[in-house]
């Protein structure tokens, strides 16, 4: 179990990160459906749609994080991406966190090769909910996680 300030360090992590390649976040919408983006384009998509300023923005998605609330999306872009169910992905987060990521991700804490695009999304959120952050290497353009 994740404390509650453990989990406000780490959502406060994921939320300043507006790097070219941020860290992904992953919340359910309110179609029932979960889905992960980089922060960095779910700032700049609200941004656009709610003309909404950083430290607001932090605000308002640090609670909805924090309490698990879904978000309305009305036109998601091509940004978000849907995570699908994965029964390889299912069966090996049962193992637990350690174990996961020895079967995905190299010493270096980069993911391994031969992963699907599916797998990796399946990956980037149970990471999220496990509290790891993940995101793009702007060098190599592999996940790399943050532990």
């Amino acid at each position: 179990m994740v404390s509650k300030g453990t989990q406000g360090a780490f959502i406060d992590k994921v939320l300043t990160d507006f790097e070219r390649y941020s860290y992904y976040i992953s919340f359910p919408m309110t179609n029932g459906e979960r889905y992960i983006i980089e922060n960095d384009d779910f700032f700049y998509y609200l941004q656009k749609q709610n003309a909404v300023d950083k430290e607001q923005y932090q605000k308002e998605i640090k609670e909805k994080l924090i309490k698990g609330s879904s978000i309305d999306i009305l036109n998601p872009n091509s940004s978000f991406i849907k995570v699908p169910n994965v029964p390889s992905i299912e069966t090996n987060v049962k193992k637990g966190i350690d174990e996961f990521i020895k079967t995905y991700f190299d010493n270096d804490k980069t993911l391994k090769d031969g992963i699907t695009d599916d797998e990796r999304t399946a990956i980037i959120q149970k990471l999220f909910e496990w509290k790891v952050a993940s995101k793009i290497d702007d060098e190599t353009g592999y996940l790399v996680i943050s532990r």
